[in-house]
């Protein structure tokens, strides 16, 4: 009885280190792994992991295996920076995670020399795995694998030998050309044809939508930074303002100190903010657009296979009309060896036929049915992100809104003892009115002041004179020996005008009386 292959149970990569010089310069990175037998500790390259993503997608075609994170960082002289090494720590530990806990990745074959072989043995799996890329359908270890050679099964070995590396690069972009049509015609049911278009549609909606998400969210952090810049410098003009002068004792100085202590703490809360925020969704954002792309490579990966099929279907198609050309013409005799031949490539193009329709059956089943997993896996780890983030942005907004409260209270109050401003009541401002009186003597206008009634401010009411208040006292003449003074405030001016029947001016006189008491100018025309 053949023993089941060991797979992972935990993994975890830590401790980069880099090592060599100049161009051979490389990090590798310590992986633990845990069986169910014990530990394993191995140390692999970046270049390691990107083997084994390319022999998972191949053994389990049709799986969507994870994506790696970046190769090289936007400037090439950051590559061996601690920050961008510790970045691709996390993304290579979420690469291992995601394949560990999928169940259809955790059993493949590449993973075990992975996860356990020595420097020397490692470097015999790959070669041997180069040799032997596919595995048999009818082993036992792995029933999910087929024996399959995509490339072989496209062309004959004829055709191989006639075709040079230029013309293989140019049937690689043709290839690469005719699958990026959105109207190719493959050979499905319109069933499958219309499921898996669907598919693609779904999978370029959750690129895009979730690239807005992070997109935007880099540019609120960005708007963070600045205002934790911006709310830092105030808080210290805020400090600075009460300053080192003599009244630095007043409890002005202890407000402004509040108000600058408020506005740092609030500037670090900002900070703490954006890490937490750069955490806790930023970067898992960027894993699930990492996840849509894996999703894509495998909705690709089905569609190649399946447009290999329907290209060596008609390349079948084509030989066996020429050798109903040959049967139907009057010289057979002298196309058999033409005929044998065309014989011998039909029956080897229809057992590589064969083969490719298993496996595109076997990689249509399996998307489909990861596909679910996908579905059910991608929008629950979405709503945990939401729901982290939603938490921490109330904590935060309600930690910002205590720090404000704090400073309400010195705010509330201001010591100005040794203050020249006024404390009291504003002044009410006098109104001048003039008021014109009319009788059968003349017309008598009235000038004088008071207090507004509605200036914003209220003030006391004045209480009305009372009902018998005494007459006031006669006009004095003014007297002679005394200059007239223009600089005392004048409460009314009181013209008094009286005509004669005769419009003639040199009928008309005047008289100007002073009122001392009153300060009131009495004129008599």
């Amino acid at each position: 009885m053949v023993e089941r292959v060991q797979y992972a149970l935990a993994t975890n990569v830590s401790k980069p280190e880099n090592k060599g010089t100049g161009r051979a310069k490389v990090t590798d990175y310590l992986i633990t792994t845990s069986f169910q037998k014990g530990q394993s500790l191995v140390r692999r390259t970046f270049e390691d992991f990107e083997w084994v993503q390319g022999q998972l997608v191949e053994e389990r075609m049709g799986i969507i295996v994870p994506v790696l994170p970046i190769k090289k960082p936007t400037n090439n002289k950051d590559k061996f920076s601690e920050e961008f090494i510790n970045e691709r720590q996390e993304g290579l530990d979420r690469f291992l995670q995601r394949i560990i806990h999928h169940s259809e990745l955790v059993d493949a074959p590449c993973l075990l020399p992975f996860f356990t072989a020595n420097p020397a043995d490692w470097e015999t799996a790959k070669a041997n795995a180069k040799k032997n890329e596919v595995v048999d359908e009818d082993d036992d270890e792995d029933p999910n694998s087929i024996k399959i050679d995509a490339h072989a099964a496209m062309h004959t070995p004829s055709q191989e030998k006639k075709r040079g590396p230029l013309g293989k690069w140019f049937a690689a972009k043709r290839d690469q050309w005719a699958l990026q049509k959105k109207n190719l015609i493959l050979e499905e049911t319109p069933a499958e044809a219309k499921k898996f278009g669907d598919l693609h549609t779904y999978a370029d909606h959750l690129e895009v939508c979730t690239r807005i998400l992070s997109e935007d969210y880099d540019q609120m952090l960005g708007s963070y930074s600045s205002m934790a810049e911006k709310y830092q410098t105030m808080g210290a003009a805020f400090t600075q303002m009460w300053g080192e002068h003599e009244l630095s004792t007043t409890s002005s100085s202890q407000l402004y100190q509040t108000l600058g202590q408020t506005w740092a703490k609030i500037s670090k809360r900002i900070e703490g903010r954006m890490a937490s925020g750069k955490r806790h969704f930023a970067t898992p954002v960027d894993d699930l657009i990492m996840d849509v792309m894996a999703l894509k490579a495998a909705l690709t990966k089905r569609k190649t296979a399946l447009y290999n099929y329907t290209k060596q279907l008609q390349e079948g198609r084509n030989l066996q009309e020429q050798m109903d050309k040959i049967r139907q013409s009057a010289d057979f005799t002298g196309q058999q060896d033409k005929y044998y031949q065309l014989e011998k490539d039909i029956r080897r193009s229809d057992l590589k036929l064969e083969e490719m329709r298993k496996q595109c059956e076997m990689v249509t089943s399996r998307l489909t049915r990861d596909i679910d997993r996908f579905r059910m896996e991608w929008h629950e780890r979405m709503r945990q992100i939401l729901e982290d983030f939603h938490k921490q942005q109330i904590e935060f907004l309600q930690q910002q809104s205590m720090e404000f409260s704090t400073a309400l209270s010195a705010l509330s109050t201001l010591d100005t003892g040794r203050s020249d401003l006024p404390t009291g009541p504003p002044v009410p401002v006098a109104k001048t009115e003039i008021h014109m009186s009319y009788s059968t003597g003349g017309a008598k206008p009235v000038v004088g002041s008071s207090i507004p009634v509605d200036n914003g401010v209220s003030f006391p009411e004045v209480a009305p004179p009372p009902a018998s208040a005494p007459p006031p006292p006669p006009p004095l003449s003014p007297d002679p020996s005394k200059s007239f003074d223009d600089t005392k405030s004048l409460d009314s001016v009181v013209l008094e005008n009286s005509t004669s029947e005769d419009d003639d001016f040199g009928a008309m006189g005047g008289e100007i009386k002073l009122s001392e008491k009153s300060g009131a100018v009495m004129t008599s025309l």
